[in-house]
């Protein structure tokens, strides 16, 4: 059995928990540290030390963690506590194929109905992206990244592509090597990227789009991930 974490330090930055609706808040905080990987996987962490470090009682976290088990990313572990579930090398690359595959016809689908506000919301969120590329704020630059990926699909306008994207995105971010964008390169070849999908997206090219796509998705696996990726 993996040996047991501590939780202090995992949630600083966002404070304890200080409004009345303390089991939402404590599964945002607790999901956000599974996703950017704050939790090691398989490693087991205290209910206990949970909500000490969140500074609230133990109901509204128990309730937050039992929806994040139904969603899978921790499992309890009697009398231990509860552990972080890791992610095989089948399930990472299931999760890169159904990534570039949705988001290939999110692009293709945006091209062909999207709104001038749509455009326009995409091109807001391109150029948060473009302002903070320097940043040092790691998880910042990935909000950023796959918000403006949630912009394409929301323009596709087809809610289960969106709802199953959104979904896959935050699968993503527990295996993301999370380091691209400490690199000054890698950060720009991103931003051209998604700047060439939002072109032919706001061209209307619905081909264009799919493979612009296709194209930044391979390039972003083969930067971090090219240990799982061989297509």
């Amino acid at each position: 059995m993996p040996e047991s974490g501590s939780v202090t330090g995992i949630f600083s930055g966002h404070g304890q928990v200080k409004t009345p609706t303390y089991k939402e808040q404590a599964y945002d905080l607790i999901k956000e540290a599974v996703l950017y990987q704050k939790f090691r996987p398989d490693a087991i962490y205290s209910q206990e030390a949970i909500c000490q470090e969140l500074g609230i009682s133990r109901t509204p976290v128990r309730e937050a963690l039992l929806e994040l088990q139904k969603e899978g990313y921790i499992r309890f572990c009697r009398g231990k506590g509860i552990q972080i579930v890791s992610l095989d090398d089948k399930a990472i690359h299931d999760i890169l194929e159904m990534r570039i595959y949705q988001e290939m016809t999110a692009a293709e689908l945006a091209a062909r109905r999207a709104s001038q506000a749509d455009l326009d919301h995409i091109a807001a969120c391109l150029a948060d992206n473009y302002r903070n590329l320097n940043s040092q704020d790691i998880i910042l630059c990935y909000r950023l990244d796959h918000q403006f990926h949630r912009a394409v699909a929301l323009a596709a306008h087809n809610d289960l592509l969106y709802n199953t994207l959104d979904d896959v995105l935050n699968h993503y971010l527990r295996f993301e090597v999370l380091t691209v964008y400490q690199s000054n390169s890698s950060a720009n070849s991103i931003w051209e990227e998604h700047n060439t999908i939002y072109t032919a997206i706001k061209e209307h090219d619905a081909q264009k789009a799919r493979q612009a796509a296709e194209t930044h998705l391979q390039d972003a696996y083969r930067r971090t991930l090219g240990n799982y990726w061989d297509e």
